[in-house]
């Protein structure tokens, strides 16, 4: 991907896109709404989506306060930020980007659809990087978000811990 956005970005439409990740997952997604209603967290099965685990998290919304819990964290979003984020808050997380993160969920929450975008980050040893992330609502009673699948497109700085120490070129 090149010419990334130069700044913390939710897309205007989904027409900005360009993870071939992401894209997978909306169509996995729209697969799963029926008659206008958002999917159920048990409609989601990971077996169906077996490439995309990785790059996932799943995560809780939770009110009064909205305050965002991850559930669950794929090898490839724990590998880029360096640390286990399962059960943990955004707000516990101190990241710079924290106010971002936290309301593109809220986003997602009060539209009740997908968001896509693209943010930058220092995650793992404070080493910059960028993401471009989709969210994808869930519902249990078809209309009221509770719960959100992430998945990002993870672009780290060549040479970077997230890669290993290794350029990529």
């Amino acid at each position: 991907m090149t010419d990334h956005p130069t700044s913390d970005t939710i897309y205007e439409s989904v027409e900005s896109v360009r993870s071939p990740l992401i894209l997978s997952m909306l169509d996995y997604w729209r697969s799963k709404v029926a008659g206008g209603r958002l999917p159920r967290p048990a409609d989601i099965d990971p077996t169906e989506i077996p490439k995309l685990i990785a790059s996932m998290v799943i995560c809780d919304l939770e009110e009064q306060p909205f305050r965002v819990r991850y559930r669950l964290a794929g090898t490839r979003q724990v590998h880029i930020l360096g640390n286990e984020l399962t059960g943990r808050y955004v707000d516990e997380l101190n990241w710079e980007e924290g106010p971002f993160v936290h309301s593109i969920f809220a986003r997602a929450r009060d539209t009740k659809a997908p968001v896509f975008g693209f943010y930058h980050w220092g995650f793992r040893e404070n080493t910059p990087g960028a993401s471009e992330f989709g969210l994808f609502p869930l519902s249990e009673d078809g209309q009221t978000v509770t719960r959100v699948i992430g998945i990002d497109e993870f672009f780290p700085r060549p040479g970077s811990p997230a890669f290993g120490g290794r350029s990529r070129l």
